[in-house]
């Protein structure tokens, strides 16, 4: 054996377990709140944090030290203090910012907890329901996705398809599938007022707070169904469908598809989204590797006329434009 590569090997194990436990870690400062009071609050001592969080200064003492081992936030030697720049703030406590990764902690961890489901489900097949993931799941995405949504959905991902946004402003009608809590369907609701915007997401939780978010946003031209995806509505034809990185989740992705090819109007388009990763596709239960490749299969075989995969500069997802048979 080469032990150069049993060392790079090792470490790299060993590394991935430190990362692991970070995640976890930051779990624990965005839940509790330990992030937001130290964003803009100077240097602080664990005690000062302590008290500012009423929680224990021994554990909090704990996690500050490992948050500077993660470089999460910094530490000064000579005063002893710890504090949070502009820039970490930025990214671990504004929930308002575009590169807010609060999600990404919340979602991690509790997803993790699934484990001895998924055990089972190597053992026996199958899967596991989205309704029984856990009650922070469906939240966790909501906030992990949604800084993509306020800050790119409306004029960066929609304005790369010509000719939509201004057909959007005039007014259209809109489909949101697998639109979760709702992020994404009151984003495009608020931009074009003058379209109307409905989201349909089978997860009873999901669609409670999809609704409770319209009411706070005050969008009164969205409606939510709660529904499996491929049970859009039939009474009228959408200008536009949206799946924000729903599809490859799904038990159906091709009979998804073929329900979205049948509910676009003739010049209609439907903008997806998937993560950006292989094209080896998995199967009809795609994972979340499905890869451009994959999905023109799917767009072809679902009766797809035309895919493009538009010029979006994500680090996360690629997105493509497809349109039905019609054109």
């Amino acid at each position: 054996m080469d032990n150069k590569k049993v060392e790079t090997m090792a470490f790299r194990v060993v590394g991935d377990m430190g990362g692991a436990f970070t995640m976890a870690l930051g779990y624990v400062g965005d839940r509790l709140g330990l992030f937001k009071a130290m964003a803009g609050a100077g240097s602080l001592t664990s005690v000062d944090l302590a008290r500012k969080t009423n929680l224990n200064e021994r554990y909090v003492r704990e996690w500050l030290r490992a948050m500077v081992a993660a470089e999460y936030i910094d530490y000064d030697p000579l005063a002893e203090k710890y504090v949070m720049t502009e820039e970490q703030a930025f990214v671990l406590a504004d929930e308002d910012s575009p590169m807010f990764v609060g999600g990404g902690f919340h979602f991690t961890t509790p997803s993790i907890c699934n484990m001895p489901k998924i055990l089972e489900a190597f053992r026996k097949g199958g899967g596991i329901s989205y309704s029984d993931i856990g009650d922070e799941i469906p939240e966790a995405i909501e906030r992990f996705f949604k800084p993509g949504y306020r800050h790119f959905l409306a004029k960066d991902w929609l304005g790369a398809v010509p000719g939509l946004v201004p057909k959007l402003e005039k007014g259209a009608a809109i489909a949101d599938i697998g639109c979760g809590c709702g992020q994404s369907t009151v984003a495009m609701a608020k931009a074009f007022p003058n379209s109307r915007v409905v989201g349909i997401d089978y997860d009873h939780r999901s669609i409670e707070r999809a609704r409770k978010l319209a009411s706070e946003e005050k969008a009164g031209n969205v409606t939510f169904i709660e529904a499996a995806a491929d049970r859009i509505p039939r009474d009228q034809k959408f200008d536009l469908v949206c799946s924000f990185d729903c599809i490859h989740d799904m038990v159906d992705p091709k009979g998804t598809l073929r329900a979205i090819r049948d509910s676009l109007a003739d010049d209609g388009v439907y903008l997806w989204s998937e993560p950006n990763a292989s094209d080896k596709a998995q199967g009809e239960g795609l994972g979340t590797v499905i890869g451009e490749t994959g999905a023109r299969q799917l767009a072809s075989e679902a009766g797809f006329s035309q895919f493009e995969r538009l010029p979006i500069d994500n680090p996360f997802n690629q997105f493509f434009a497809l349109k039905n048979g019609n054109h």
